[in-house]
């Protein structure tokens, strides 16, 4: 096999309206930000964070504290879009790096695989799902990082459209034909064979909504290099498995096959058997708490559907308006990167079937990934239930991130990169630092699946957590239309908190003068981001997540 040709097409290395050396300062990895990823590794540990960033949980039945996603793994010009796009929605980063992730995922598809050793290879197939409760700005965000993903969809729609027009004038020049050809034939003048009918344009597709496994094997058949299925309600993709069989079928298990990367096949009824030999699916949606909950049911999690999923579900924060938004140039530059993704090309092997090529790990990245495999499986040996499977995922994502982010790296232009068929320590590492955020992520969120006393608990929890860590009784009553004129509850609710482990009173200040008013500690608390100065609303980008700050009934 001739060796991988990762180089993008030229235009792709440069950014409209910009100089080839301006453009090199932000492609990829700058040499400041690789050497700052690398840093982090080799200073703070194979998994990238500290006890003081708020990934350890506080105490018995208290949550992991929300860490800030962090973006500076991602390299530009991706970093910048989720940075901007975060702020002209008025979101949280992750909502839009989680969709962004899947969508640069899909890009590569079928092309490209991370050989980690002889008989361990990982694809680039990625499931995310963004958490937030109704008006958190989910389907804006969606909408936003997934832009250059669905441009594409449009073009090749209208192309397609014009390949039918001309496909249906093709059609009606072999309907005369072979009408002349019968006749001739029954006059025994017909020369030669019958002519053939024109083959229909296919449509070339980046992106489907529909997840039932008989409509998905026959876009994977159009479409070998792979799909990126968006739901913005992953509560269909969850519910939808096997409705239409009673329960009794299989698509649950065929989606299991799905995320290695592995082979398809589907027998049908009266049509025979659809098969697929690599099947490249990178998923992504939003879901609502409440929803996640009842949507992936113990069946989900028994059989390792559920971790196969990585979330992301910030505290919620109030919107306000402003006039943040995406510079067209750096939303020219990530529409660039997906297209040079998009013009990679499979290998082909010696049956001449296509095959995707292998990236391989450089000394220093393989030995980056030895030592985070064994201390990731010492963490997982203490783990039981959903965590232990989890984290069991979280070692291949960790390879599926590098990939995704090696590939980026290259399709930018990355000047930093010695060798685009050879993935880096700074790819390896950055993709540990991302794994260690999700797991830190999945512990949040597995809190809110089980199903125990303390799920009220939690959501409270979360709001706090949302306003800086610390409130009062009164901060409730004024905050949650559940307290309002309930000051009672609201202490009572707060004291909870205290109880189940979650935080603590704050101490008195020594020589304080008169009752202090009683304020409740967010255990392990974690700084929440700010509000830029100018608010955190949105420009030109719709919220079709309605719904309001309130909770209503909590």
């Amino acid at each position: 096999m001739r060796a991988p040709d990762l180089r993008p097409p030229a235009h792709h290395n440069a950014l409209k309206g910009t100089s080839e050396i301006a453009a090199r300062r932000i492609a990829g990895y700058s040499s400041t930000q690789r050497a700052r990823i690398l840093a982090l590794i080799r200073e703070r540990g194979p998994f990238g964070l500290t006890d003081d960033e708020g990934v350890d949980t506080p105490g018995q039945g208290a949550p992991t504290q929300f860490a800030l996603f962090p973006t500076d793994v991602l390299p530009e010009p991706i970093r910048a879009y989720v940075d901007d796009g975060a702020k002209a929605i008025g979101c949280d980063p992750s909502f839009v790096a989680l969709p962004m992730l899947s969508g640069l995922a899909s890009a590569i598809g079928n092309t490209h695989r991370l050989r980690l050793k002889r008989s361990w290879d990982e694809p680039p197939i990625i499931w995310t799902a963004i958490v937030g409760e109704s008006g958190t700005a989910k389907s804006p965000a969606l909408e936003l990082a997934l832009r250059p993903v669905r441009k594409r969809q449009h073009r090749a729609m209208k192309e397609h459209a014009a390949a039918v027009r001309e496909w249906e004038a093709e059609y009606a020049r072999w309907e005369a034909e072979r009408a002349a050809w019968k006749r001739d034939a029954t006059r025994d003048k017909a020369e030669g064979d019958p002519p053939m009918p024109p083959d229909p344009p296919v449509c070339p597709r980046t992106w489907t909504d529909d997840t039932t496994t008989e409509a998905l094997v026959k876009r994977l058949q159009e479409n070998p290099r792979g799909l990126l299925v968006v739901r913005d309600e992953l509560a269909g993709w969850f519910g939808g498995f096997d409705q239409y069989k009673g329960g009794k079928g299989s698509d649950a298990a065929k989606w299991l096959e799905v995320f290695g990367g592995r082979a398809l096949i589907v027998d049908r009824k009266g049509s025979g058997t659809e098969y697929v030999p690599r099947a490249s699916v990178s998923i992504t949606g939003g879901i609502q708490p409440e929803t996640l909950h009842r949507s992936l049911g113990q069946e989900h999690r028994d059989s390792g559907l559920a971790a196969r999923v990585v979330f992301a579900m910030p505290p919620r924060k109030a919107k306000r308006w402003t006039e943040n938004d995406i510079h067209e140039r750096t939303e020219g530059a990530v529409v660039n990167v997906f297209e040079a993704l998009y013009a990679l090309e499979p290998a082909t092997d010696a049956d001449g079937d296509e095959v995707p090529r292998l990236v391989r790990l450089s000394p220093e990245a393989k030995r980056a990934w030895i030592r985070f495999v064994n201390e990731h499986a010492d963490e997982q040996a203490s783990m039981i239930g959903d965590e232990a499977a989890a984290w069991s995922k979280l070692e291949g994502y960790c390879a599926r991130f590098a990939l995704v982010i090696h590939l980026t790296r290259v399709a930018a232009g990355d000047a930093t990169l010695a060798d685009a068929g050879v993935l880096d320590e700074a790819s390896i590492a950055a993709g540990i630092v991302l794994v260690r955020w999700f797991a830190g992520e999945a512990e949040r969120v597995y809190a809110v699946l089980r199903d125990d006393s303390n799920r009220e608990l939690h959501r409270l929890a979360e709001w706090i957590e949302g306003k800086g860590g610390s409130v009062t009784a009164r901060d409730l009553t004024k905050g949650l239309r559940a307290y309002k004129g309930k000051p009672d509850k609201a202490a009572q609710m707060l004291a909870a908190l205290v109880d189940a482990g979650f935080g603590a009173w704050e101490k008195p200040k020594p020589g304080a003068i008169g009752r202090p008013t009683k304020r409740f500690i967010l255990a392990r608390g974690v700084p929440v981001p700010e509000t830029p100065p100018d608010g955190a609303g949105n420009q030109g980008i719709g919220d079709g997540d309605g719904g309001d700050n309130g909770w209503g009934t909590l």
